[in-house]
């Protein structure tokens, strides 16, 4: 068993999939830790957001740009130009979703 803290992960999910697979994570034993920023910049926050839902032994910290798509569902801000989230937002309201 160990535990494991990976910070930044921006939607980046074929990074962060690699870098699970280089560590050996086991999400039957190990316990993982994301702090901030799951989503935003790269082109997975989706798939970064439906696994980490999915996984009993994670626990995550939201970062700014988390903290920006949660506004951004609740249409408290607008989009920014540099934003990767409509996947996101699209998914989000469906039965389904996560």
């Amino acid at each position: 068993m160990a535990d494991w803290v990976i910070g930044d992960i921006h939607g980046c999910w074929e990074t962060l999939q690699r870098l699970l697979e280089r560590i050996r994570w086991d999400g039957a034993r190990d316990r993982l830790w994301l702090i901030g920023d799951l989503v935003n910049r790269g082109p997975g926050s989706l798939a970064v957001l439906r696994w980490a839902a999915g996984e009993p032994r994670l626990d995550a910290i939201l970062g700014n740009h988390d903290l920006h798509l949660l506004a951004r569902a609740a249409q408290l801000v607008g989009a920014r130009p540099e934003d990767r989230l409509d996947e996101v937002r699209r998914c989000i309201g469906s039965l389904n979703c996560l």
